[in-house]
């Protein structure tokens, strides 16, 4: 018998064994599935049970998408599911389990790279642009400077003061 295992965010499963012939999924209570879940419209998407003994799926106009393996459901498309389908319901992961054995699916087609050689090649200057960290560079802070200015300048007078009270007779000689 068919079934969907429902993987839910929190880690919980649990799994829907697929008994009518059409099957609506959504997070609303009128559902046959239903799924609690935000990212799940109200009534997210429909199965229907096709003349090979496994389900078609169909998206009803879902606000977050329905995926079946790469592919996006849109609405109005039917997705004939095979064994090992794995089907994504706004957030929520499900796999597709059947008794019918998945027929062999091709291959995804890789991207192909687009490698361009270039034509010339210069040394660069510096390699100041190549690091991806920002080089620290000194801020100048005119108030700081004008802090050390004047404690130079106090310090200075305060050595004075000092040379100056060493110096002084006392008048008791």
């Amino acid at each position: 018998m068919p079934h969907i295992q429902v993987s839910l965010p929190d880690g919980t499963t649990f799994t829907h064994e697929l008994t009518e012939s059409t099957v609506t999924v959504g997070r609303t209570s009128d559902n046959v599935m239903h799924i609690d879940d935000v990212s799940v419209s109200s009534h997210h998407a429909q199965l229907t049970l096709g003349d090979s003994g496994d389900y078609v799926l169909e998206d009803l106009g879902s606000t977050n998408g329905t995926w079946v393996n790469t592919t996006e459901a849109h609405q109005g498309e039917s997705h004939p599911l095979q064994d090992g389908d794995k089907i994504r319901f706004g957030k929520i992961d499900a796999s597709y389990a059947s008794e019918n054995p998945a027929e062999a699916r091709p291959m995804p087609q890789s991207e192909g790279t687009g490698v361009v050689l270039g034509s010339a090649s210069k040394r660069p200057a510096d390699f100041s642009n190549a690091s991806p960290f920002q080089t620290k560079r000194k801020k100048k802070d005119p108030a700081g400077l004008a802090v050390m200015i004047t404690a130079i300048v106090a310090l200075v007078a305060f050595l004075g003061a000092v040379g100056m009270a060493f110096t002084i007779k006392s008048p008791f000689q």
